[in-house]
């Protein structure tokens, strides 16, 4: 949309048309052109807007509609953006530079999605336990195995070249549980639950099997229509309503959501444990049928920790 400026100079008045085209993350190129010195008609701005978008044509300014389904279209080109600014950060690091950013989001990613399921370890906890394998003297076996399965299953999920199917999920949920509190591991529950603080009531576990097999079907279905974000976010927020696990759905969910992301050489997220309110009432939204608030959520994610690397 463009906008009319009128600007003052020593008791002159000139009027201008401008439109703003977006050029990079924060970053934008004004197109400003002069119509007169007094207030112009809706036929000089139609066709000064015109000759705007034929000039921002030639300039490469004007962006190809993007296909996403759930984000707006400045969103959508943000995400763009993230994905090639990401590629290029990632290029120019040195093998030294690009373990250590590795390193960094393994240790904050586990702290924080443990730190959610109710994990009692620090963040300095969990570097103490990942980079220099030295074990609080306050951590139980439990948690101090969760830190250990959650790097397993990073390093799993990166080297692992198969489809998505239901082996990898119960093999990722394996993982994650093995010699932790959760006694089901790696299978699904064989009981009811219901989820503390929530309003959604998982279905029967008698239910579980069959809602499985629909959630591949609908990714199936998906994976060439929707976009790499839209797709994990989806499959996020369907697979933790049905919460087919008797414990661990949580952390399972959001390492399939970025092996998803990861094989399509998008950034992968991090949901803070300080956030935690914000993603569970987004999948709250998304269980009451409002998926495009969850899908917006992780793209807010991913573009605020792309940003604080600039």
């Amino acid at each position: 949309m463009v906008s009319i400026e009128k600007i003052t100079r020593k008791d002159n008045i000139y009027y201008y048309i401008s439109k703003n085209f977006r050029i990079g993350i924060n970053k934008w190129k004004k197109i400003r052109k002069y119509v007169g010195n007094d207030e112009p008609s809706s036929e000089i701005i139609k066709k000064t807007a015109e000759a705007i978008e034929k000039e921002a044509k030639k300039l490469n300014l004007v962006k190809i509609k993007t296909s996403y389904k759930y984000l707006k279209e400045d969103q959508a080109e943000v995400l763009e953006e993230i994905k090639d600014k990401y590629k290029s950060l990632i290029k120019k690091l040195s093998k030294e530079g690009k373990d250590k950013e590795e390193q960094d989001f393994l240790i904050r990613f586990t702290y924080n999605t443990n730190a959610i399921e109710g994990n009692r370890l620090s963040l300095r906890d969990t570097f103490l336990i990942l980079q220099e394998n030295i074990i609080p003297k306050d951590a139980s076996s439990y948690e101090y195995n969760e830190v250990l399965n959650s790097r397993k299953c990073i390093q799993f999920i990166k080297s692992y070249n198969g489809e998505l199917n239901k082996s990898f999920l119960l093999k990722v949920h394996s993982i994650l549980t093995t010699n932790t509190s959760i006694e089901i591991v790696g299978r699904f529950r064989d009981h009811n639950v219901l989820i503390t603080g929530s309003s959604h009531v998982p279905p029967s576990y008698i239910e579980v099997p069959d809602l499985i097999n629909e959630l591949f079907v609908w990714y199936n279905n998906n994976k060439k229509r929707l976009r790499p974000l839209e797709l994990a976010c989806l499959f996020h927020a369907k697979f933790t309503r049905i919460h087919p696990f008797s414990d661990g759905n949580g952390r399972t969910a959001r390492i399939i959501s970025n092996f998803m992301l990861y094989k399509n050489n998008y950034p992968m997220f991090i949901v803070y444990f300080n956030n935690r309110r914000e993603y569970y009432e987004a999948l709250d939204e998304s269980d009451k049928g409002n998926e495009k608030v969850f899908v917006t959520l992780i793209f807010k994610i991913i573009a605020d920790q792309i940003k604080s690397k600039s």
